[in-house]
């Protein structure tokens, strides 16, 4: 068993404006928390590992495959590897997303300085 107090877990700013703490790192998956002010834009971008999301707090707007989605806490997404899609932070308070990546994104752990 690996572990990681949130506090403690590797960190990095993914674009401007966002923190991502990788939070778990396994053989099949990456899991992140993702802290975001408001404004903030993750461009349009792919990437090879499919992407599910949950929102915990603050409101956005996730663009994937040509489809909008209005992003605030209890909403979740999945997004199928290669698909290209952005998300911009909406509003006063800052977004807290949780995410996890199949296969593992080598570049975050790059990032963290795991590898």
């Amino acid at each position: 068993m690996k572990y990681v107090k949130m506090e403690e877990a590797p960190r990095f700013e993914p674009v401007p404006g966002a923190e991502m703490a990788l939070i778990g790192d396994g053989a099949d998956m990456t899991l992140t928390r993702i802290y975001i002010k408001p404004g903030s834009v993750f461009p349009d971008h792919a990437h090879p590992n499919e992407q599910i999301g949950t929102c915990i707090q603050g409101e956005g707007v996730l663009t994937s495959g040509g489809r909008s989605l209005d992003v605030k806490p209890g909403v979740t997404w999945t997004i199928p590897a290669g698909e290209p899609h952005d998300f911009v932070a909406k509003g006063d308070t800052p977004v807290i997303i949780f995410e996890v990546w199949s296969p593992p994104r080598e570049d975050y752990r790059a990032k963290a300085n795991l590898v």
